[in-house]
């Protein structure tokens, strides 16, 4: 049996975790990315190695850097012989509530520009670059690597987006910044599926809705009591009126990685509930 290997931006937590979890249950080996929280990747890497009977390695960095891009490589040069079967670029963050960056220079401009303008403007640069490193900058880094160590007709590659980042969806004002790096991979997604349909090599993105992870419960924190009943209300005025699962985004991300979805490319896919019909 052909070996198949995955690279997993954003791996070890939450929709990432849930990703890794369900490429392990198809018998994928695991490269996973992490920013800092060690304890956490630490942990992901015993469980999807004693679970599934899977080998698992850890790559600490920030996706923002072209250095931590390099590091997934070498580890798969080093330890499967540079083959690759499947990228997932789902990496995330929302400054304030689930991360800060690597740069602090970055967060720091940032706050100046809160603090003369307010929330929600497109007008922190500092915010803004950040965020279209770790989405486009790091897919287009990710892809032009990945598909040095593809074979055709074996290779598999998904993004994850947001709501409210293509022309489908109503824009989330609150998510500019961060919406406006998921747009571009959006289109990204769609370039690199013509680009590499002749390889059939196929190339999709996810759209995951409302999913329940310690991103949401970080976000409910810090709004408290009214602002996190209203993010419930907004889950329950969903149409299927309920969060979904990371094991759920996982198990889609696990079948377009497979021969099942050889023939599904260039599409933008809401996993949401119906979302994406409000």
């Amino acid at each position: 049996m052909t070996q198949k290997v995955a690279i997993v931006t954003g791996g070890t937590r939450g929709i990432g975790f849930g990703i890794s979890q369900q490429l392990a249950t198809e018998g994928y080996n695991l490269i996973i990315g992490f920013n800092s929280n060690e304890t956490a990747a630490n942990e992901a890497k015993k469980i999807l190695e004693s679970d599934y009977g899977v080998t698992v390695y850890p790559i600490k960095g920030d996706v923002a850097q072209a250095e931590t891009i390099d590091q997934f490589f070498d580890c798969l040069e080093k330890n499967f012989e540079g083959k690759l079967t499947a990228l997932v670029h789902n990496a995330g963050l929302y400054l304030g509530i689930t991360t800060t960056p690597a740069s602090e220079q970055a967060e720091a401009a940032a706050d100046k520009q809160r603090q003369l303008l307010g929330d929600g403007n497109l007008t922190s640069l500092a915010q803004y670059e950040y965020y279209q490193n770790v989405y486009p900058k790091c897919f287009i880094r990710c892809v032009e690597k990945a598909v040095n160590y593809m074979e055709d007709g074996k290779g598999y590659i998904v993004a994850t987006s947001s709501p409210g980042c293509n022309m489908t969806q109503t824009p989330k004002l609150s998510y500019i910044l961060p919406g406006t790096g998921k747009t571009v991979v959006e289109f990204l997604t769609r370039y690199y599926a013509k680009m590499l349909a002749s390889r059939r090599i196929t190339v999709n993105v996810i759209i995951p809705g409302y999913t329940k992870t310690d991103a949401w419960n970080k976000a409910m924190e810090k709004y408290g009591g009214t602002e996190g009943e209203m993010m419930q209300k907004m889950v329950e005025n969903t149409p299927m009126q309920r969060w979904c699962s990371p094991q759920e985004i996982g198990q889609l991300v696990a079948f377009l990685c497979s021969d099942k979805a050889a023939f599904i490319t260039g599409v933008a896919l809401p996993i949401d509930g119906g979302l994406h019909l409000r």
